[in-house]
């Protein structure tokens, strides 16, 4: 295969993992979730008023519904907002170009992945690791969505590539830790991954980085610098009540079985019996089987993670026909060892600790970076495949066609399978996951709003103020004024209940049925028949979404 072929090989995976990523980028995922619909209109906000929702003038971490998300992404949007509008497409775009970048980079680190573990560069190798995260269904899924995750792990991505990069040139390291500090500042789970994932590169890299020269210490020196801000973010009040609420001590499970198993003792305060049943003991056996869940083949490759935002149907985050795969590269790079190897595996021990750290396991999301070194592993039992079907082929060209052409039909079909589901039954299957309706909603209830002295809508699906006012696109400088809060629940998250004439809250139609001049917005549960309804919104599957009630 010549260099100019090998070009053209690229360019076409990348078009490929382009159009997998951008087409129809603003209609599927169908609907726009409510963290979405955050991030689009506290980008619209800070363009309209130089504050996000809540009043904050351009702030390192927003608010939003009280879980604190890193700005980064935000950030990123809003340029977008500003050139095409405050839309859907303006939202998922920056996820999916830096999606369509990772497919890139990911090349370029296995080219350095070769050389450390094969001794020499290995286009084949590169390729079909490019090929591979281009066609991955964790990497699309998560490329479509306005998710965070995605672009903290291209910034990952980007940061490990420069610091290989830096080994030889060692100004590259500079962009090394812009790349590790930048991902901290745009997802919740970076923050660990980046530091703990940059300490392993030093200590596996340690002969080349020691004695330390002056590149090391700029770049050392500017990662603090640039730190600086982050770091009373994370420890502030805000920083630490979100942690509080997703993180493993947010689940009261453990201490209820410890106190259980302590008064299955006769002296339930004696020494031994708090040594043998404890709270560090159990948690820690929590965050073991939590970590543990997400190398789990139940997770890999049949049913993926358990939240329906997080997951298409029937589906693994990996396909099937990958799991021999997959096993053959674990054998290639352990045989094969060096320290590309050692990367690779460190990556990919460290890639769930985040997640882990959290009550809702596996998880794909807080996950995501697991991706690049599965797809690393993978990629080198397929270049060993590969090989052997070349040799095979000269001497049993049948053998070799039936092989290579089973292996490519179940590729096919795989990926097949994986849009199948994506386009036709996601939608209908998990329609309220992304909150399917609201924008419908909206183009409704607009024109409604001067006949009704107040709309009631039902929270029963996330959080419909911000659908409201992303759709609306409700004036920024007005809603800040407007907006009521509600209280903190366990969880440390709060909502708005009010703005404007829309209150937000469980529909009680003996209640709201009393006040006259009201629109009730509510779902077919919570609206009884005989109420006069003027208008309904449908989910993909046919399922009534709302009700329009006008009193």
């Amino acid at each position: 295969m010549n260099f100019s072929l090998k070009k053209i090989i690229l360019i076409v995976i990348l078009v490929l993992s382009a159009v997998l990523r951008l087409y129809s980028l603003d209609e599927f995922p169908s609907g726009l979730n409510a963290d979405e619909a955050a991030i689009g209109y506290n980008a619209y906000s800070l363009l309209r008023t130089g504050r996000d929702e809540h009043g904050n003038a351009w702030p390192i971490v927003f608010k939003s519904f009280g879980d604190y998300k890193p700005g980064g992404y935000f950030y990123l949007v809003v340029p977008l907002v500003k050139i095409i509008g405050l839309n859907i497409l303006a939202v998922r775009l920056p996820s999916a170009l830096l999606g369509v970048l990772s497919v890139w980079l990911i090349y370029v680190l296995a080219g350095e992945v070769a050389v450390l573990s094969f001794g020499k560069s290995d286009k084949r190798y590169q390729l079909l690791t490019a090929l591979l995260l281009a066609i991955s269904p964790w990497h699309i899924h998560f490329s479509r969505g306005g998710w965070e995750t995605n672009a903290g792990t291209t910034m990952l991505l980007a940061g490990v590539v420069f610091f290989l990069k830096g080994l030889n040139r060692r100004m590259f390291l500079l962009s090394s830790v812009i790349f590790f500090v930048f991902s901290m500042y745009i997802y919740q789970s970076t923050r660990l991954i980046a530091p703990v994932l940059g300490l392993g590169l030093v200590l596996i890299f340690f002969k080349q980085v020691w004695p330390p020269r002056r590149e090391f210490w700029l770049s050392t020196a500017l990662g603090f610098l640039l730190l600086l801000p982050l770091i009373g973010v994370v420890f502030s009040p805000g920083g630490l009540s979100r942690f509080s609420g997703v993180g493993l001590t947010a689940d009261t499970g453990p201490i209820w079985r410890v106190n259980e198993l302590r008064g299955q003792h006769g002296n339930a305060d004696s020494l031994v019996v708090k040594i043998l049943h404890n709270k560090v003991m159990a948690y820690a056996g929590l965050f073991a089987r939590n970590y543990l869940e997400h190398f789990s083949g139940n997770f890999l490759f049949i049913s993926g993670d358990v939240i329906p935002r997080n997951r298409v149907p029937e589906m693994g985050q990996m396909y099937l026909i990958e799991i021999p795969i997959l096993l053959l590269g674990v054998y290639v790079l352990v045989k094969k060892g060096g320290r590309g190897t050692a990367l690779v595996f460190y990556w990919l021990a460290v890639s769930p600790l985040a997640a882990a750290l959290t009550f809702q396991t596996p998880h794909a999301l807080r996950a995501q970076n697991m991706v690049i070194p599965l797809v690393l592993v993978t990629a080198a039992g397929f270049t060993l495949l590969v090989k052997k079907l070349t040799a095979v082929r000269l001497n049993f060209p049948l053998l070799y066609g039936l092989i290579a052409g089973g292996i490519a039909l179940s590729y096919g079909w795989s990926v097949s399978y994986y849009l199948n589901q994506y386009y036709i039954h996601y939608p209908k299957v998990y329609p309220d996951a992304w909150e399917y309706g609201f924008e419908q909603v909206a183009r409704k209830v607009g024109p409604l709003l001067p006949f009704y002295n107040r709309v009631i809508m039902t929270d029963t699906y996330d959080q419909p103020y911000i659908e409201m006012l992303f759709f609306l696109k409700y004036p920024p400088a007005v809603f800040q004024k407007e907006v009521v809060l509600s209280l903190r629940d366990k969880y440390g998250f709060s909502t708005v209940k009010s703005f404007g004439k829309f209150d937000f809250a469980p529909i009680i139609w003996e209640e709201v049925s009393q006040i006259p001049g009201t629109l009730v917005i509510g779902t077919p549960k919570e609206i009884p028949s005989n109420a006069q309804i003027i208008d309904r919104v449908v989910f993909p599957s046919g399922e009534v979404a709302f009700e329009f009630a006008s009193i």
